[in-house]
């Protein structure tokens, strides 16, 4: 192969590599087209004002990815939700303090809430799958609901 195919096949393999990078959906544009821009900050069960549940969502990589760090007594979480470039789902992949993992896709109902499908596995090796459902009360109040067998519902309040 020539200097010059060598050059514009570099070229194409570049610029296509390029346009699939900045045609990608940014993570702050989604949530702000969805109504959910305003999860960034800290929230906490009313009851105990963060004791028993704490959840702070951050800008990670402005735009692009949101760091979770959850606390539920002395079980700590991290989590980070970003876009897959190539099609565009917005992923979720998270890790707790005693080394259970979770890998899911974050998507929207009908009725506007954030839904989170997430496969686990706990640090036993046990796995299986559950919903995570956020419904917006208002700008400061959201409900939690674990879709595992009976669900479980807890409200979050905003506090920074």
């Amino acid at each position: 192969m020539n200097s010059k195919r060598f050059f514009l096949a570099l070229l194409f393999v570049f610029l296509s590599a390029t346009s699939v990078t900045s045609a990608a959906d940014k993570l702050s544009d989604m949530m702000r087209e969805s109504g959910w821009e305003n999860i960034i900050g800290t929230w906490v069960d009313p009851e105990t004002n963060g004791q028993k549940h704490k959840t702070t969502y951050a800008w990670k990589l402005e735009d692009r990815v949101i760091e979770i760090i959850s606390q539920q007594g002395e079980k700590k979480q991290v989590s980070l939700i970003g876009v897959n470039a190539k099609n565009g789902d917005v992923f979720h992949m998270g890790v707790d303090s005693d080394g259970g993992s979770s890998l899911g896709k974050w998507e929207m109902d009908g009725n506007g809430d954030a839904v989170l499908g997430l496969i686990y596995t706990t640090a036993d090796g046990d796995s299986g799958s559950l919903n995570i459902r956020h419904h917006r009360v208002s700008e400061k109040e959201m409900t939690i609901t674990l879709e595992l067998g009976t669900p479980m519902t807890f409200t979050l309040v905003k506090v920074k």
